[in-house]
């Protein structure tokens, strides 16, 4: 019998974070989930951003097999482009064409109508997380002067636009007023997409995806000149800030974690929770400076890659535990096996794979002298493998192995040559025909 399917992302979240997988936030509501669900604890995100992930979650490709990702040439405005060109089918046009009633909730513009990430979907809506429209003049004349109230009042002091300077303050008090109001940034839309899901109709086969952004920046006393100061390489962020970043994102998912348990209810009180299968993951993890970088994308570190995925199978079945990793790229093939009474097989792998292609950092004013070091330091295509318990990040700009790990631990090529030569040619098949360079060794 085909089940009600749920599928949830949390946006940005990495899984060590989590009191679920042993990390800092606590996270009860998952915890009693997981009761009757089961918490995999190899789960690799196909990619290090929101787009292709998205992408990969809802057609079961690769970012080499889909093409919907940035390159040296293409960024985020050609995207939309690809997607709506993709000929793959989606996880909801396959099952709208099964009768289901499809519907999602997008807390993330990225995955959106504007960016075709409609196809297959009754109705997918988007509710903005930002007090203010991304999309207001003021917004993105003040994206363009600077990253910060001072940046930007300096400049206009510079150019002599002492009546833009009181006009930019009265912008930033409305803005401060309205994120007050609804409780931003800890809330980023997941308070709205509760409301709405309370009054869904829940009698028909339904798919609902959600996507919550709560635990993607910015957050509570972000400062984010220091941030774009570090990616751009003027100064490495702060102790104070690295710490206050963190503790933000440990609050954001323990607020997540509460939204997630209405959720919860309104399933229960609809009398669908026993019947519905519930996906809940993560396109991509965050880095918290760990290697000298901060936010996502570009880079494949386990705490960009390694995401949480917890499964409540219908009427709450549980499986024996395999050997091997989960990758959002399987998460279609499993629907379709466990609608035909199947088993969590097509979730596993004995090897799988996550890919970046370039930078998808768009600089704000007063950092325009840095687009060469961005350039240089992070147009770089990668690409990983995972078997095993092992993990090999190549860069296939410069020809070099980035990482080399056993487990958490970064090891030498010459401490296992025959493995390290085995992920290299795991890799060869997997990039196909894409120029993309593996070194010798």
């Amino acid at each position: 019998m085909e089940p009600d399917i749920l599928l949830i992302v949390l946006d940005s979240l990495r899984k060590d974070i989590m009191e679920l997988y042993g990390g800092p936030a606590k996270t009860p509501n998952l915890i009693k989930l997981k009761e009757d669900a089961v918490a995999y604890e190899n789960a690799i995100s196909p990619s290090s951003w929101t787009f292709p992930s998205h992408v990969s979650l809802f057609t079961g490709l690769y970012l080499n097999e889909h093409k919907v990702h940035e390159t040296i040439d293409h960024k985020l405005l050609d995207l939309t482009e690809f997607n709506l060109k993709l000929k793959a089918e989606r996880l909801s046009e396959n099952l709208q064409r099964k009768g289901y009633n499809t519907i999602g909730i997008s807390n993330n513009p990225m995955v959106s109508t504007q960016t075709a990430f409609d196809q297959g979907f009754d109705a997918l809506f988007m509710i903005d997380p930002f007090p203010i429209s991304k999309e207001d003049p003021i917004f993105q004349e003040a994206r363009r002067l600077g990253a910060s109230p001072k940046q930007i009042a300096l400049k206009l002091l510079k150019q002599g636009k002492i009546n833009k300077i009181l006009e930019f303050y009265k912008w930033r008090k409305r803005e401060k007023l309205v994120s007050d109001v609804i409780n931003f940034p800890l809330d980023k839309g997941a308070e709205m997409t509760n409301k709405l899901l309370k009054t869904a109709n829940w009698e028909s086969k339904f798919f609902r995806f959600i996507n919550f952004l709560e635990v993607h920046e910015p957050y509570r006393n972000y400062n984010s000149k220091e941030v774009w100061d570090n990616v751009t390489g003027i100064k490495p962020l702060s102790q104070n800030s690295m710490e206050n970043i963190r503790k933000e994102y440990i609050a954001e998912m323990e607020y997540l974690d509460q939204q997630i348990g209405k959720l919860v209810s309104t399933l229960k009180n609809a009398g669908k929770y026993d019947s519905t299968m519930i996906i809940i993951t993560s396109d991509h993890g965050q880095a918290i400076n760990e290697h000298g970088y901060m936010l996502h994308s570009t880079y494949l570190y386990d705490e960009l890659v390694r995401v949480p995925l917890i499964i409540k199978y219908p009427n709450n079945k549980k499986f024996d535990k395999k050997n091997g990793y989960q990758n959002l790229v399987y998460i279609p093939k499993l629907i379709e096996e466990i609608s035909q009474g199947g088993d969590d097989s097509a979730v596993y792998s004995d090897s799988t794979f996550s890919e970046a292609y370039g930078a998808v950092i768009v600089l704000p004013g007063g950092y325009k002298d840095k687009e060469e070091y961005v350039k240089q330091r992070y147009e770089k295509v990668r690409k990983a493998v995972f078997k095993d318990g092992y993990k090999m990040t190549v860069n296939g700009t410069d020809c070099t192995i980035e990482e080399f790990l056993q487990g958490n631990k970064g090891i030498k090529v010459e401490d296992n040559k025959e493995k390290a030569k085995e992920l290299l040619e795991e890799l060869e098949i997997f990039k196909g025909k894409e120029d993309f360079k593996i070194p010798k060794i």
